[in-house]
């Protein structure tokens, strides 16, 4: 089993994210790069925004650099920051940092492996499109892992588990 995210699973990823959009009746960008941030796939859909294309970029990165779901990361440094706004403020400004829905990690067993984002929809069905394209796209090989589901009910092809985060806590990946 290959431990690594190449061009086909990343085109895979990228299509599918597409036909879900479309399905949707949404217009997007997404961007898949593997785990130094390097961008594998995009693709920018007819109508979608110019600045989609870029913040699905960024959200890839961001991704790659904390190893959680932005959705995630924006949750918890609004839950953890909250008692100091200034922190909170100063690391949204911080260039290239996506503090929103739409970027997830795409981990091949324990290791991560890359980043799919998608962005020019609301944030949670940016969220809700990367999730799934990972996982269709994974073959039972690759598995998005995130901290918590968006607040309304989704259904989502991967069961859902639960990782305690902290941004006290150090995480480190492979």
């Amino acid at each position: 089993m290959e431990s690594w995210l190449g061009l086909d699973a990343a085109r895979q990823i990228a299509d599918r994210a597409l036909d879900d959009a479309r399905g949707l009746g949404l217009r997007i960008s997404v961007a898949v790069a593997d785990e130094a941030g390097a961008l594998l796939a995009f693709a920018r859909m007819d109508g979608a925004t110019r600045l989609s294309a870029r913040t699905a970029v960024a959200k890839t990165q961001t991704v790659i650099l904390t190893g959680k779901a932005t959705l995630d990361l924006g949750r918890e440094w609004r839950e953890e920051l909250g008692a100091e706004p200034e922190l909170f403020y100063g690391m949204i400004a911080r260039p290239g940092v996506v503090p929103f829905g739409g970027g997830v990690p795409v981990r091949i067993g324990d290791r991560l492996a890359g980043a799919v984002a998608v962005s020019g929809a609301t944030s949670a069905q940016d969220h809700e499109i990367a999730t799934r394209a990972a996982a269709a796209a994974g073959g039972g090989r690759a598995e998005i892992l995130w901290a918590a589901r968006p607040k309304r009910h989704v259904t989502y092809p991967l069961s859902y588990r639960p990782r305690a985060t902290s941004l006290r806590r150090a995480r480190t990946h492979k």
